[in-house]
């Protein structure tokens, strides 16, 4: 049934979690009608793995009928562990969750559902199940074992659930689906996984106390200590570095990596980032400070903080291009605000905006 709720999910060009809501609302009307064994199975199985309104209207139709032996044990089930296999910088986790049935003779036996998702580009690349959750983990074991820069860690499983259905969400909204087959046609059946995992009770979102006291922290840090760097200068780039990992890290608004550099210096603060030309010059700069601040109190080994600040360096002369040249098709509005600070506007002040607008459209 995942399979079937997937094909809707992957022909979709736009709307893909409203393509499955549809395509289960069409076959629950297909089926209200019937009731033979086929009807049966279809219900059970959308009961079990359909979105959670989908799947509360299947299991009510289901009631009373004669269906599969199995549609009783069907989504009862218990995470018995949850893991988490990454890199060294956290760029690429996946997700092992460890499942049972309550009754394992109709439900069958122990599973898991694996999750790949890319913090850097916020979504999941990847999910698949297996019949061999103990195999999956010896396997991890091992490669944490042989290679160093492989991180294996017993999770949390309500932080996961949250974790994983937020990169859901935001895969679901991708323009183009990531290539492997599996995310479509596994989805369903992991997002009912996930739906049975414990409620997340922390605190999801970063707040403006966690960039304040991230930046005094840093600032206060031997790191933090740039000489002849304006301390002014150093505390507004520190607030761009923390405020951008805040939002694209929230995971970890420490971790930092060479592609994580790379996507921060090339492509995010260009197209966003509204600073002058001394905290431009110096961004570089505090950044690779930062990144030794965060590898220290994130624990990370010295050659991967190493490889970080050589990303850094590598990427500044691509930076101070992208930060002062712009296609003129494809001006973004922070390019326009930092165009404004060196021509000494402020870009709260409407009407020196507009005077200044005015100057740059006369022939």
């Amino acid at each position: 049934m995942s399979a079937l709720l997937g094909g809707a999910y992957a022909a979709a060009d736009e709307d893909r979690a409203g393509a499955v809501a549809r395509f289960c609302d069409d076959l629950l009307a297909e089926l209200a009608g019937r009731d033979d064994t086929l009807s049966g199975a279809l219900l059970a199985g959308l009961a079990a793995v359909a979105p959670p309104d989908a799947r509360e209207r299947a299991a009510e139709l289901l009631a009373g009928r004669k269906g599969p032996a199995w549609a009783a044990a069907a989504g009862a089930v218990t995470c018995t562990s949850a893991w988490a296999m990454s890199d060294v910088y956290g760029d690429q986790t996946e997700y092992i969750l460890a499942f049972e049935y309550a009754d394992g003779t109709l439900g069958g036996p122990p599973h898991a559902v694996c999750v790949l998702v890319d913090f850097n580009l916020g979504i999941v690349k990847d999910c698949w199940a297996s019949l061999h959750p103990d195999g999956i983990l010896a396997d991890c074991r091992k490669s944490a074992a042989e290679d160093e820069d492989l991180l294996l860690a017993e999770v949390d499983a309500a932080t996961v659930g949250l974790r994983v259905a937020e990169l859901f969400a935001a895969t679901d909204r991708l323009p183009t689906l990531p290539e492997a087959q599996g995310l479509a046609e596994e989805r369903c059946a992991v997002l009912a996984r996930l739906a049975v995992l414990p409620a997340f009770d922390g605190t999801p979102t970063p707040d403006a106390s966690d960039l304040a006291g991230i930046v005094e922290d840093f600032l206060a840090s031997p790191e933090g200590e740039l000489e002849d760097a304006p301390r002014a200068v150093v505390e507004a780039c520190a607030r761009l570095i923390v405020e951008y990992s805040l939002a694209e890290h929230r995971n970890d608004p420490l971790r930092w990596s060479p592609i994580a550099v790379e996507l921060f210096l090339l492509d995010w603060a260009p197209r966003s980032a509204v600073i002058d030309e001394d905290c431009t010059r110096w961004l570089p700069t505090v950044l690779i400070a930062f990144v030794t601040y965060a590898g220290r109190r994130s624990g990370l080994p010295d050659h991967a903080v190493r490889a970080t600040q050589d990303a850094v360096s590598e990427h500044i002369p691509a930076f101070a291009e992208s930060m002062v040249g712009a296609d003129t098709e494809h001006v973004t509005a922070a390019q326009v605000a930092r165009a404004m600070i060196a021509d000494g506007v402020d870009p709260t002040d409407d009407t020196a905006v507009r005077a200044w607008l005015d100057a740059r459209m006369r022939p």
